[in-house]
């Protein structure tokens, strides 16, 4: 968030002061050992905050906004670890355009924009799918083979409903196996990250519903339930 500006008399350079996030980016938080693990909790309330800013730039903007660049190094955590979304080089007004310059981050790109250039806020519904995979799994969105943690996931976790349970312990972070967490709770979850992620654009759910979805969760503690449908400030320009 912009907290205002101040120039320098000598040069005449003016400089933007923002907001200072103490913990960094969501990107180091799950993935540095050296720092302190996030729990099943903090990954939800982060996901609910990010869902949040997107259906802000989405719904509420006026013409709407994508983001284009959702990913977990492009979400910043403050000293209450409380997520805001920075970066927006990338963004776009309007919607349902096309590009013949592809640009944005390997893993988290829809097949739908690499493939025709088509840019859509369902695009960064997409994005936000790959990082409630990271949430999940603790692990990157491209691993050291160059493999996309999404296309591993919507493989294994479209079967049936016994068979993706079984599935799941071997997807879900250790730090996440060693809660008391329900292993439901994190299937819901799952299963909003696989809806995020279908190949048909216009069958992934609005972030409206994510967050609607979200909030329903076993999982989400009672102190998050005014922050899941009231208006708040979750975006670091």
């Amino acid at each position: 968030m912009l907290e205002g500006f101040c120039i320098d008399s000598e040069d005449a350079n003016c400089y933007l002061v923002y907001e200072y996030l103490e913990n960094g980016s969501l990107y180091t938080r799950l993935h540095d050992n050296k720092l302190e693990s996030l729990n099943w909790k903090k990954r939800l309330r982060i996901a609910v905050d990010v869902a949040n800013g997107l259906q802000y730039i989405h719904e509420h903007t006026i013409p709407r906004v994508v983001h284009k660049d959702v990913k977990s190094s492009n979400i910043l955590l403050d000293a209450q670890m409380r997520a805001k979304i920075a970066n927006f080089g990338l963004a776009k007004s309007g919607c349902n355009a096309i590009t013949m310059h592809i640009v944005g981050t390997q893993g988290y790109i829809a097949p739908e924009y690499l493939a025709d250039g088509i840019v859509s806020t369902k695009m960064d519904v997409f994005s936000f799918g790959v990082i409630l995979l990271e949430l999940i799994s603790g692990r990157e969105a491209v691993d050291e083979e160059g493999k996309a943690l999404w296309v591993e996931a919507y493989a294994n976790f479209n079967e049936n409903e016994e068979k993706q349970k079984n599935m799941l312990k071997g997807f879900v972070d250790n730090v996440i196996l060693k809660e008391s967490c329900s292993m439901d709770g994190v299937m819901n979850v799952m299963a909003i990250a696989i809806a995020c992620l279908h190949r048909d654009p216009s069958r992934r759910p609005s972030m409206v519903d994510i967050v609607y979805a979200l909030c329903k969760s076993d999982d989400l503690f009672t102190d998050l339930s005014e922050d899941c449908f009231s208006p708040r400030q979750v975006l670091a320009r």
